[in-house]
């Protein structure tokens, strides 16, 4: 994949009396954090035209590990995207408001090179699925699945075997997938610029986006 240039929502934290200006922040395509008191932090993020929460807002989310969200139904916030942010994440959230102060800017293009990069192929928890397997037995690729790539967790899921030093057994030292045509769906389902590419940037290179 050759470098894109990705346009994403800057964090900004406000202060409930401030919620109007909030409100303006996202409809700008920002996302902002409303910080009710010691640890109680709601978001507030953007939504598509059809009224559902963009791609890059879920995958704020789920990099908190948290998917519910609703729609914020009257007041002047109404038919954005609102979530209560679980108190162990609050830091985490209020992170990105500091990393992003220096972006004056309610979006942020940055341009990212999947090449130069590979940070996600490190420390990464690639649950497999039915699909994986059977797209890997199709391309009579069974060892894939075997127990040189493949572990199984205590819950009973399969993910893929990491390296000692937590690198994936696929990626090649030129940083190119060995099995990009078969690579598990939830390798290809992850978005470039969100915040679980950028965390895994900074934990993996030291490459803070600010």
């Amino acid at each position: 994949m050759p470098a894109v240039i990705v346009t994403r929502p800057v964090w900004r934290s406000f202060r409930p009396e401030y919620l109007a200006r909030a409100v303006e922040h996202v409809g700008a395509g920002g996302h902002a954090a409303v910080v009710r008191g010691e640890a109680v932090v709601d978001a507030l993020l953007t939504v598509d035209a059809r009224g559902k929460l963009t791609e890059l807002g879920l995958w704020s989310l789920l990099a908190i590990e948290q998917q519910r969200w609703r729609r914020v139904k009257d007041g002047v916030a109404r038919g954005l995207a609102t979530a209560r942010i679980r108190p162990d994440y609050v830091d985490v959230v209020l992170d990105w408001c500091e990393r992003d102060a220096i972006h004056p800017s309610p979006t942020r293009a940055v341009e990212l090179d999947c090449m130069e990069c590979a940070a996600c192929c490190h420390d990464a928890n690639v649950v497999l699925g039915a699909a994986d397997i059977d797209r890997w037995a199709a391309a009579g690729r069974r060892d894939l699945f075997g127990r040189r790539y493949v572990r199984r967790t205590r819950e009973g899921r399969l993910v893929l075997r990491l390296l000692d030093n937590g690198r994936c057994q696929h990626l090649r030292r030129d940083k190119a997938c060995r099995i990009y045509a078969l690579r598990p769906d939830n390798c290809s389902a992850f978005v470039i610029g969100s915040e679980a590419c950028l965390a895994a940037r900074e934990d993996t290179l030291g490459l803070r986006d600010g």
